[in-house]
């Protein structure tokens, strides 16, 4: 009633409350108080009801105003209007009555059961809860909705750290269109992954190049005491050898001159074997140190080989070897002199040592490819055990170890011979033929070099 009284004063002041353009929105205005009202002017006119019968209406002011008997409770009183509670032995129900003065001096009757209020009271409550329940479900729509907003780039961050803690730095943030605190916090993120990458990467590697180190320093401890071993075994029989006979000559077991000179020759033959030893060992430690510096010209390779034939001359003629030069020619190549007499020296040597049959041993020119020469050097006599082809340029190693002791071999030659072909970029081999064993090296062919066909 109250709040309808405040209403009524307020159109009442703005002119919004007698002209019947505002009627019907009066009688809404009622109708929604669930109130019977009446407006009357000082001649007792009625200027606005909410009902058809105004007299009724008026006739319960006048008697609310004038009767003073116990059936009116008076429960608030201003300057501007009192409310009192009425009750009537023949009705049921309680009646609340407001009596005031519009602002314009009009008399202004309000009169509502206490049901009907109860009832507008209740509705009210009702649709007051209702709007409460609404806007509860809608505020936990949309603060849902915000929160999942704002935790899926955090859900993710916590996705992207995760793949990260196990090395898996393909995971990457992008910023969303909104750029904003979260997306930096992803920005540095991305950062930290490719840092964090590109550390592990060098551990990687130094942990390689490491491990690399260690792998090359065992190798070398283990070559050291393997080559410090097979010297030591090399030197030892001759050594032991040189040993007997000069002490057999120094306690005069030979009394004749015949058999001394027969101690002093293999005193020599044995000094030789050693000089042989250490001289080959120097050039393979050269060589495979990479100290050896190369003096590349332009040489007759036939002169070289007729040299170190005519160098062991004799020893052709002692085991009554066969020999030949298939396909002499001149030819000029382009190498280290020196290294390449090497090569050709270990592989005569080794023919010479290895013939049988019949002793056999030719040296051929192959011109198979453009710009290189195939030197090949045979001999006659039992094939390489197929166990024993592939190891034949290690350091020490004897395919035939009795035949070795015997002309003094020192196992070091073929492996000479690799170190100097690898050093001069030249590809060398072996193969067993029918009749015996071909050892051959290439060499690149002076330019303009013009040969005859092979023969």
């Amino acid at each position: 009633m109250k709040e309808l009284f405040s209403i009524l004063s307020e159109k009442c002041e703005n002119g919004r409350l007698y002209n019947s353009e505002y009627l019907p929105e009066n009688i809404a205005l009622f109708e929604q108080f669930n109130v019977a009202a009446v407006v009357t002017g000082a001649d007792g006119q009625s200027l606005l009801t909410s009902s058809v019968d105004s007299d009724l209406l008026i006739n319960q002011l006048n008697y609310s105003l004038l009767s003073n008997d116990a059936n009116n409770e008076l429960i608030k009183t201003t300057e501007n209007y009192k409310i009192f509670k009425q009750q009537f032995s023949e009705f049921d129900d309680t009646f609340l009555v407001l009596i005031g003065v519009l602002p314009d001096g009009n008399i202004v009757f309000i009169k509502a059961t206490a049901s009907a209020l109860e009832q507008t009271a209740s509705i009210t409550n009702k649709f007051f809860l209702t709007m409460i329940f609404i806007d509860s479900i809608i505020s936990v729509l949309v603060g849902r909705y915000f929160i999942a907003k704002f935790t899926k780039p955090l859900f993710k961050l916590i996705n992207i750290t995760k793949r990260i803690s196990n090395f898996d730095f393909e995971a990457t943030y992008h910023p969303q269109r909104l750029y904003n605190e979260m997306d930096d916090l992803g920005e540095h993120v991305n950062e930290m992954s490719t840092t964090l990458k590109r550390a592990i990467e060098q551990l990687r590697l130094a942990n390689e190049n490491l491990k690399h180190d260690l792998e090359l320093k065992e190798e070398t401890e283990n070559m050291r005491k393997e080559f410090v071993s097979n010297v030591s075994h090399e030197l030892k029989t001759p050594i032991a050898l040189i040993q007997g006979y000069a002490e057999g000559l120094q306690e005069g077991i030979m009394d004749d001159e015949v058999s001394r000179k027969i101690y002093l020759d293999i005193i020599i033959d044995e000094a030789n074997k050693m000089n042989r030893l250490v001289r080959e060992m120097l050039i393979l430690n050269q060589l495979e140190a990479g100290q050896m510096n190369l003096d590349m010209v332009d040489f007759n390779v036939t002169e070289m080989i007729d040299s170190v034939i005519d160098s062991n001359r004799i020893n052709f003629e002692a085991q009554n070897i066969n020999y030949e030069f298939i396909n002499k020619q001149d030819c000029y190549v382009h190498a280290d002199e020196f290294l390449v007499e090497q090569v050709v020296t270990n592989f005569v040597s080794n023919a010479i040592h290895y013939v049988l049959n019949e002793n056999i041993v030719t040296v051929r020119y192959d011109f198979v490819k453009r710009g290189k020469v195939r030197i090949i050097v045979f001999n006659s006599g039992n094939n390489i055990g197929k166990k024993d082809i592939k190891h034949i340029w290690e350091k020490f190693y004897k395919a035939d170890k009795a035949r070795s002791r015997e002309y003094g071999g020192s196992g070091i030659g073929l492996s000479v011979v690799k170190a100097t072909m690898d050093l001069l970029h030249e590809k060398f081999g072996v193969e067993n033929v029918p009749d015996g064993v071909e050892f051959w090296f290439e060499l690149s062919l002076v330019k303009d070099t013009k040969i005859k066909e092979n023969s």
